[in-house]
């Protein structure tokens, strides 16, 4: 399956976070999944953080709060029940 957005290309990549070895795609999206929450109750993460960085990453489309909170949930449910594996390590 062609990898077609920036989250694809990232799972197949890995750094380290104190020492131990992670997923550079899913650090991401479990940090964006906070990110998108917090700003879903009208906080900004950070003073440099737009959601259309987020939007664009993951390949998300909308406007509205809720739907890109249910949307990057679904792909963090969809990670977790395996449906990326194919782009980590290729």
């Amino acid at each position: 399956m062609k990898k077609s957005n920036q989250f694809e290309i990232d799972l197949g990549k890995e750094f380290s976070i104190n020492g131990v070895k992670s997923n550079l795609g899913f650090y991401n999206l479990a940090v964006s999944v906070r990110d998108l929450k917090l700003w879903k109750v009208g906080m900004k993460p950070h003073r440099g953080w737009k959601v259309s960085n987020v939007k664009k990453y993951f390949g998300l489309h909308g406007h509205d709060r809720f739907s890109l909170v249910y949307q990057i949930t679904d792909k963090m449910n969809r990670y977790k029940a395996g449906e990326y594996d194919q782009f980590i390590n290729n």
